[in-house]
């Protein structure tokens, strides 16, 4: 196999606190030392610093993802890391990375010297991916069983963002006095019989924000403390009760159990189909006053069955207060004026002539390849100096690999056809609701509805909504 020129060297380090990325820069240098004595030349560097590969980690490594499609495109012919356990620590990744080497015909070497050319050079490799997969899945056991540990100890899980009712930073081990007075106040009157919308808007009357944003409460934000196991001083390890915290917290754990009743018999259970979107422009409107984002739904009023798009005073404007409540449309006449924007957008996208493939770099290749033989003969029949004879040669070689990674990735690129927008939006069938929405996310940013009042006979006026396109400035 001839020696690749495009390498590809991936740096990765699970944790770095610190930020200072000292150990993918040593990975770095020991795989381009290892480049330059087996004669490999590095093309680019894949770095994915304080990044798991572990079996426990749910993280997406975009950067590994981003070096197996340049290795199947052709863009690098070989891929270079400083260990196995660096590349990843599942015996599956590696086994289907090994499979796509095999198919793709890319390189691969570590400074360890696994050889991938022989069937024992990949004994021994899957051999060494499935120690790294026993030690993280150990390390896994050990952590899990030091957290296990403490919670039977009566120490909740210290970690996450701050919940209502406890001081920032103190880990869930110190109160905020004022925050859990308004805690017992909401528990007294839920069991007082009234609604999670009362507490909010007592909450709300104390000046009390929500934790996360700042914001105003409601109703789904107030039954989320009240849900929590901390706020009880319930410690619990894979969903299951293990005992009581040692840290003040504010309800008992009989109140706490008081409240998952009362909430539960408000409950009710959702309709079918709950959840899914059922309007093209839901999420795309919203008030002109308070910039709240508008709700839609079905509406009877004498009779009659409409469907409307309101302000709902239970939604968090912009300026993370509650909606203010004041604009109550009819949602057809708004869905048709959209309709006419998407549309004349999409015919406006007129397809584009076929031009010749920009990146089509034949002509500059050959020219490079002219030059630097001109330049050998040159130098053999002593019209140069051998310094200035390699180290001209050294700089067109240089662009010559470059050039030809251009070339090796538009060979293999494969050809792509747009799927035609235009059809796809006038199909209105409920299972084209989604791919409809697509369209309109690409065309519509925005779309800021007015109030037109009350008893209007005639049609609204076009200047009742502001449509903002995807990309445009706001005043």
């Amino acid at each position: 196999m001839a020696k690749p020129k495009r390498v590809g060297i991936y740096v990765r380090i699970s944790k770095d606190r610190k930020g200072q990325e000292l150990g993918i820069q040593r990975q770095e240098k020991a795989c381009r030392e290892l480049c330059e004595r087996l004669g490999w030349g590095v093309l680019k560097i894949y770095a994915e610093n304080d990044t798991s590969a572990s079996t426990t980690s749910k993280r997406q490594r975009k950067v590994y993802t981003e070096m197996l499609r340049d290795a199947r495109a052709g863009v690098i012919d070989g891929i270079v890391v400083y260990s196995i356990d660096r590349l990843t620590r599942r015996i599956a990744e590696l086994t289907y990375f090994l499979e796509e080497q095999k198919e793709h015909g890319f390189a691969f070497a570590t400074t360890e010297g696994e050889d991938t050319a022989t069937a024992n050079g990949r004994m021994i490799l899957t051999i060494k991916g499935a120690v790294a997969q026993q030690e993280t899945e150990r390390m896994s056991e050990r952590i899990n069983l030091s957290l296990l540990q403490r919670r039977e100890k009566g120490k909740p899980h210290a970690g996450g963002s701050r919940l209502f009712g406890f001081k920032e930073g103190s880990h869930f081990q110190e109160l905020e006095p004022g925050e859990v007075e308004l805690i017992r106040l909401g528990y007294e009157m839920l069991m007082d019989q009234k609604t999670p919308g009362d507490v909010s808007r007592k909450w709300n009357e104390h000046g009390a924000r929500t934790p996360e944003a700042g914001t105003a409460w409601d109703i789904q934000k107030i039954k989320r403390v009240y849900r929590s196991e901390r706020i009880g001083g319930i410690v619990t390890y894979k969903r299951q009760d293990i005992g009581d915290s040692i840290y003040p917290h504010p309800l008992t754990r009989q109140e706490w159990e008081n409240v998952q009743t009362v909430l539960d018999s408000r409950a009710r259970p959702a309709g079918k189909g709950a959840g899914k979107r059922k309007h093209v422009y839901s999420g795309f409107l919203t008030c002109g006053h308070c910039g709240s984002t508008m709700r839609i739904q079905w509406a009877t009023i004498q009779g009659r069955t409409f469907r409307r798009a309101f302000c709902h005073s239970a939604q968090i404007g912009a300026n993370g207060e509650h909606g203010c409540g004041k604009v109550n449309r009819r949602y057809d006449w708004i869905e048709e004026r959209l309709n006419e924007v998407v549309e004349a957008a999409l015919l406006a996208r007129r397809p584009k002539p076929q031009t010749p493939p920009t990146d089509d770099v034949t002509e500059e290749i050959k020219v490079l390849e002219e030059r630097i033989r001109g330049l050998r003969n040159r130098w053999k029949e002593g019209g140069m100096e051998d310094e200035d004879y390699f180290d001209s040669l050294s700089h067109l070689r240089s662009d010559l690999q470059a050039l030809r990674a251009r070339e090796a990735a538009a060979t293999v690129k494969e050809a792509r056809t747009e799927t035609d927008a235009l059809a796809v939006w006038r199909d209105e069938e409920m299972q084209n609701l989604e791919r409809r929405r697509a369209i309109v996310a690409s065309v519509i940013a925005e779309c800021e509805v007015f109030s037109v009042g009350r008893g209007r006979k005639k049609p609204p006026e076009l200047d009742s909504i502001r449509v903002w396109p995807v990309g445009a400035e706001r005043d």
